[in-house]
């Protein structure tokens, strides 16, 4: 339905209840033809009225139309053409579905094998199927189609049968990250620093192709750095029919058993996205305490996958793929210069599949050593996978093998216990022959375990504990010894535990995050995370929030304990007051008081001042701001610091995206990585908002919403409240399901344009019938239809713009005036 144009809304309505009163009351029983009796009609020239178009009921004239389908209120991903075919000797029309497109409504074989054929077998015969309803709603261009829910083959509410996923367009993109800093001290020589990581790549068909890259430049005390990398270059793809995944290029090895490493080859795997919701893996998260405005990077085998700024204080990252498997590295950089480095481990309790069903990864290919973008021997091959051999059991395996002298086989056992959650179990043997060394011979042990106790309101996201024998060698460890990395540390146990527990009495809700890694030639290296926080009330402060935060770094690179205690009270909408303070066992007692807005969400910004104890006696307090600007084109952070008689600092990035089809070119959010985006054309009409602002259509009439998710239906709304008041769209909503990484293309029904009342004249004097139709030769939709005497009202108007007016066979053109002449009350309109 259209907005902001009242009056239309009114003659569309009258004429529909007119229409409706006409036929009550002249329709014969005995035929579905209605003569219109017209002296009921208040008009001055009753011979002079076209109602044809309304004699039949529901009639549609003969010909093509390029329609939204819906099946059961689930949007189909593209518009597809459906033609109305004239019947009865022209008397009435007959919708013509093709095969081709009754195949993507997902019904049953037994269903769709029953259903007839006429036309010469290019129409589907689907209206005698009695309990199929379908209903052409003109005024949105929607074939609404309600299909019994016992004849689809799929019937989850939740997941989207695969004859409904769509490829996309061809186009291009780039995604990039943008970080700038600056640290001026007070003495010694500054650093200024400039990174940025991104992806760019190009879509042609089902064919993704993609290249990741790093770009650093830094500058202290006059030594300058600069480096850029193609961190990996590949291409996949989406293969519904066997639910599973190509990869072929620069990767890394995707596995659920082995240790991840870059790679030069191909690789297939199972999609569990492809699935129905079920199990679908576990990503982790980060957790941590800044001391000042920090920079956290999260990286794999060298390979940043995550770099964000944060605030000083406990920090929670859980944007992490759960496609990501291994060991993550940590890096918080503070602005002080100060490095805290840990690891975290992405491991996953490997999914059990149902009965009869079977699960599998397979790569082939040649390990990229060291930071160089050349592939080296030996060629390799691994493959794993997972049978379900009975309910709620499940059987996985995996083999890692090489051209050269490494071997490793691993087998296991995942049962589902029900109301105990899920457990897996396996054992990993390696056979590694090194140059000039004797054959090392080891097994690894492995327990993993995933619980959610509804009774207490806890969960045990991730457990695991692995053993490995002294000789036991990963692949990747054997990678590095061939690399000339023969130092390396030979793992002994792991354990890793991410947990949360709500305790009801008091209102409390508790984080625990643990990681534990002893080697058998090398000290340990521990990582421990615990978080405690309560919502409470005190007379008229409503909201007001406590939190309690304790984490232990223990590595060769770091010894650190620290503390960190928070109070935040709500003082209006959107602001709060905060005190917190932390304790580090290498940076003393710090406390800050602080200011927070968020009153606009697309515009937040703080302020704190604080420091240490013997500091702030001295004078020498911290004075820190930040401010983050959310646009449809991407965000804006920044954040500076001033320490008296110390230093200064300064924190920027920019996130951003541009997207480009052969529909257009738009600069948007980066919140898609290998997501899909979706492209909405309005056909050159500039500012209409979407989503909550997240995406505005540009001067061409083009936006792209980003955050849609591979394999489920992604909803996009017109944001109708925030349109101008000369913009009109006619379908608010649309629904896409998309195959990963696509860019999916829409168009939106939009006019833009001024209104007004037209009086419509043929050449001879006389005006076309009442119920002729007003359509622009521009996009050739309808923008009024005519009324007695030729007076009629018209939308979406743009100067000397070119309008068809058409009744019955007949038909003539009206140009429109300029401005000036669209704004003097009833405007008459030669029509020729």
């Amino acid at each position: 339905m259209p907005y902001n144009s009242k009056r239309k809304k009114t003659i569309f309505l009258m004429v529909k209840v007119l229409t409706i009163i006409l036929v009550w009351l002249f329709l014969p029983e005995s035929t579905a033809v209605v003569k219109f009796n017209t002296n009921i009609i208040d008009a001055k020239d009753r011979s002079n009225i076209d109602l044809s178009r309304f004699e039949v009921d529901d009639y549609t004239p003969p010909g093509n139309y390029l329609l939204d389908i819906l099946i059961d209120d689930r949007l189909l991903p593209e518009r597809y053409l459906v033609t109305y075919l004239a019947v009865d000797e022209g008397k009435s029309t007959k919708l013509c579905l093709t095969p081709d497109l009754v195949n993507l409504f997902g019904l049953s074989t037994e269903v769709r094998e029953s259903m007839t054929l006429w036309n010469n077998d290019k129409c589907v015969a689907i209206d005698e199927k009695k309990e199929i309803k379908i209903q052409y709603d003109k005024e949105k261009q929607y074939l609404i189609i309600s299909i019994p829910q016992a004849w689809l083959a799929y019937n989850d509410p939740n997941w989207v049968p695969p004859s409904q996923w769509g490829n996309g367009v061809a186009g291009t993109l780039l995604d990039y990250n943008l970080f700038g800093y600056h640290y001026s001290p007070n003495m010694g020589g500054s650093t200024t620093n400039f990174s940025s990581y991104g992806t760019t790549g190009a879509n042609m068909g089902p064919w993704r192709i993609r290249a990741d890259y790093q770009y650093i430049n830094t500058e202290t005390a006059g030594e300058h750095y600069r480096n850029f990398d193609w961190s990996q270059v590949y291409a996949f793809r989406a293969i519904p029919s066997i639910g599973a995944k190509f990869v072929g290029g620069q990767t890394y090895l995707n596995s659920s058993i082995f240790d991840s490493f870059r790679f030069l080859g191909t690789s297939l795997s199972s999609d569990e996205r492809m699935l129905p919701p079920t199990l679908r893996g576990y990503a982790p998260q980060v957790m941590g305490i800044a001391h000042t405005n920090a920079r956290v990077v999260l990286s794999q085998n060298g390979r940043v996958l995550y770099q964000t700024n944060v605030a000083p204080g406990p920090f929670v990252i859980q944007d992490i793929s759960e496609a990501v498997q291994g060991n993550i590295d940590v890096r918080v950089e503070e602005e002080d210069g100060r490095v805290t480095v840990f690891q975290v481990n992405a491991a996953s309790v490997p999914f059990l599949t149902r009965k009869g069903a079977v699960r599998y990864k397979a790569a082939l290919g040649r390990p990229m050593l060291g930071g160089n973008n050349s592939a080296s021997n030996p060629t390799f091959f691994s493959g794993e996978f997972s049978w379900g051999a009975f309910n709620h059991v499940s059987l996985y395996g995996g083999l890692m093998t090489t051209s050269q002298d490494y071997t490793s086989a691993a087998l296991g056992i995942g049962q589902n216990l029900y109301d105990f959650g899920a457990l897996s179990i396996d054992i990993t043997h390696s056979r590694a022959q090194l140059p000039n060394e004797e054959q090392q011979n080891g097994e690894s042990y492995r327990v993993n375990y995933s619980k959610r106790f509804e009774q207490t309101d806890s969960q045990i996201s991730f457990a695991g504990y692995r053993f490995s024998k002294k000789n036991f060698m990963s692949m990747s460890q054997y990678l590095d010894w061939l690399n000339g990395n023969t130092a390396l540390q030979y793992d002994k146990q792991a354990y890793t535990v991410a947990a949360n527990q709500y305790l009801a009495w008091p209102d409390i809700t508790m984080y625990l995050s643990v990681t534990r890694r002893t080697y058998w030639n090398a000290a340990s290296s521990n990582n421990y995370s615990l978080s405690m926080s309560k919502i409470f009330d005190i007379g008229t402060f409503k909201g007001i929030s406590a939190t309690i935060s304790a984490n232990k770094v223990n590595n060769q690179y770091a010894n650190e304990n620290q503390m960190f205690f928070s109070l935040s009270v709500p003082i209006g909408i959107g602001q709060q007051a905060s005190y917190d303070a932390q304790r580090g066992r290498n940076t003393g007692y710090t406390q800050n008081i602080s200011y927070f807005n968020n009153q606009n969400p697309k515009n937040i910004w703080r302020i704190s001042a604080g420091g240490g104890n013997p500091e702030l006696q001295k004078g020498n307090g911290v004075f820190r701001g930040g401010y983050q600007h959310s646009s449809p084109y991407g965000e804006f952070g920044l954040d500076g610091s001033h320490k008296n008689n110390e230093y200064n600092s300064i924190n920027t990035n920019w996130y951003g995206s541009i997207t480009a089809t052969a529909y257009g070119v738009a600069a948007h959010q980066n919140k898609a990585g290998n997501e899909p985006r979706i492209m909405v054309d309005t056909g050159d009409v500039a500012g209409v908002s979407l989503n909550n602002n997240s995406a505005v259509t540009n001067r061409f009439g083009v936006a792209v919403v980003s955050g849609a998710t591979s394999y489920q239906q992604s909803d996009i709304r017109v944001d109708v409240q925030n349109l101008p008041d000369d913009i009109e769209v006619y379908n608010t909503v649309i629904q896409k399901t998309l195959t990963e990484g696509a860019i999916g293309y829409r168009e939106i029904r939009a006019v833009k344009g001024r209104q007004m009342m037209a009086i419509i004249r043929l050449k001879d004097g006389s005006s076309p019938p009442l119920g002729a139709s007003v359509i622009t030769d521009k996009t050739g939709a309808e923008v009024g239809i005519v009324g007695d005497d030729g007076l009629t009202y018209l939308a979406g108007l743009q100067d000397t713009e070119r309008l068809t007016v058409q009744w019955g066979k007949k038909q003539c053109t009206l140009i429109l005036p300029k401005d000036k002449g669209m704004n003097s009350g009833k405007v008459l309109l030669p029509c020729q």
